[in-house]
């Protein structure tokens, strides 16, 4: 099976980095887990204090920690769609209740809405904005002057903004980051899922100023973060470079698949700075299922959202993963296949 549906850099790590993750012993079956060693690294990892940062079990948990602990019983919440789908459904777990602003598509770009974003900031009784940059499942980041705009809109908000970043490091390197010393309302989540390739680790953690981080810890599980866990990410944290090597692969095979896609006829392959694609086909459902007997999974773009104009600007769409180079050939086949 070619799993091309979550999003997951399912062949990132060579044989080298994946050994390298191998540091079982007896204490990390036997013990609970200590964070210390892991925060001190991500933080330099992120550039960061210690004391901004939080770890969580996936960049999920951090997204619901922030939920309950600002926008939960009625809270109500900013949100451009479409955006991560567990976002719609971790806030109505929690009761938030969502203003949706949707983004536009415009000669095969998708368009983040900041006027109507700015505007909803503006009225002042949203509790917290959730952007989900580069977006899933679109592909598309905003831009710094979009960045810039939503700064300067916040320095008067009392919202809390949150920069969702899970693929900052297959971006072109545009982040909240910067604005971190001089907006007190800010928390930036990020995750090893992806730009790590540890997405069956469950390793997350939010940047913010320490009052927020406080604020969270109160609302996390004791270990939550397994030991196995904790011991593979500082493996792979010491090897940042290795695992930059490898993500740029990742990254150069995603500028030829997108060339390659945009040479059949029939689709629109939008540009991304993720680790997946967004593609426009004739009947979706049928190509996706067809891709599935041919043992490929891929995942159907318009039930990621419930709100109708989301739903509307997906419809006809798939989001496709990279696929591994000795697989791209063989996915673009079938893909040319279910088409006919």
């Amino acid at each position: 099976m070619m799993p091309l549906d979550r999003n997951e850099s399912y062949w990132m790590l060579d044989d080298e980095l994946v050994a390298a993750t191998n540091v079982t012993t007896a204490n990390e079956l036997s013990t609970y887990p200590d964070y210390g060693e892991l925060k001190e690294a991500l933080a330099k990892y992120a550039g960061v204090a210690k004391e901004q940062l939080l770890i969580t079990a996936g960049s999920d948990a951090a997204i619901e920690h922030i939920a309950r602990a600002y926008a939960g019983n009625g809270g109500e919440v900013i949100l451009p769609v479409p955006t991560f789908y567990g976002y719609e459904t971790i806030l109505e777990r929690v009761g938030a209740h969502i203003v949706p602003i949707t983004y536009e598509e415009r000669d095969g770009h998708f368009i983040f809405p900041l006027a109507k974003t700015i505007e909803a900031l503006k009225d002042g009784s949203a509790k917290v904005l959730f952007l989900c940059h580069p977006n899933n499942p679109l592909g598309c980041p905003l831009s710094l002057e979009e960045i810039a705009a939503v700064v300067m809109a916040a320095r008067t908000s009392d919202t809390l903004i949150v920069s969702d970043e899970a693929y900052f490091e297959f971006s072109s390197g545009a982040s909240f980051l910067p604005y971190l010393a001089e907006l007190p309302n800010l928390v930036i989540i990020r995750t090893l899922s992806k730009a790590f390739a540890l997405s069956g680790a469950r390793v997350g953690y939010a940047i913010a100023a320490p009052d927020i981080i406080k604020k969270l810890e109160k609302l996390m599980l004791p270990w939550a973060v397994t030991h196995l866990s904790v011991s593979v990410a500082r493996a792979l944290l010491a090897r940042a470079d290795a695992v930059k090597t490898r993500r740029d692969v990742v990254i150069s095979e995603r500028i030829h698949f997108i060339q390659a896609l945009q040479r059949i006829s029939s689709i629109t392959a939008y540009p991304s700075e993720t680790n997946f694609v967004l593609v426009r086909v004739p009947d979706a459902v049928r190509v996706r299922d067809v891709l599935l007997e041919k043992g490929i999974r891929v995942a159907l773009g318009e039930p990621m959202s419930r709100f109708p104009e989301a739903k509307e600007l997906l419809n006809g769409t798939l989001r496709i993963a990279i696929p591994a180079p000795e697989s791209k050939v063989v996915f673009l086949e079938a893909l040319r296949t279910s088409l006919q």
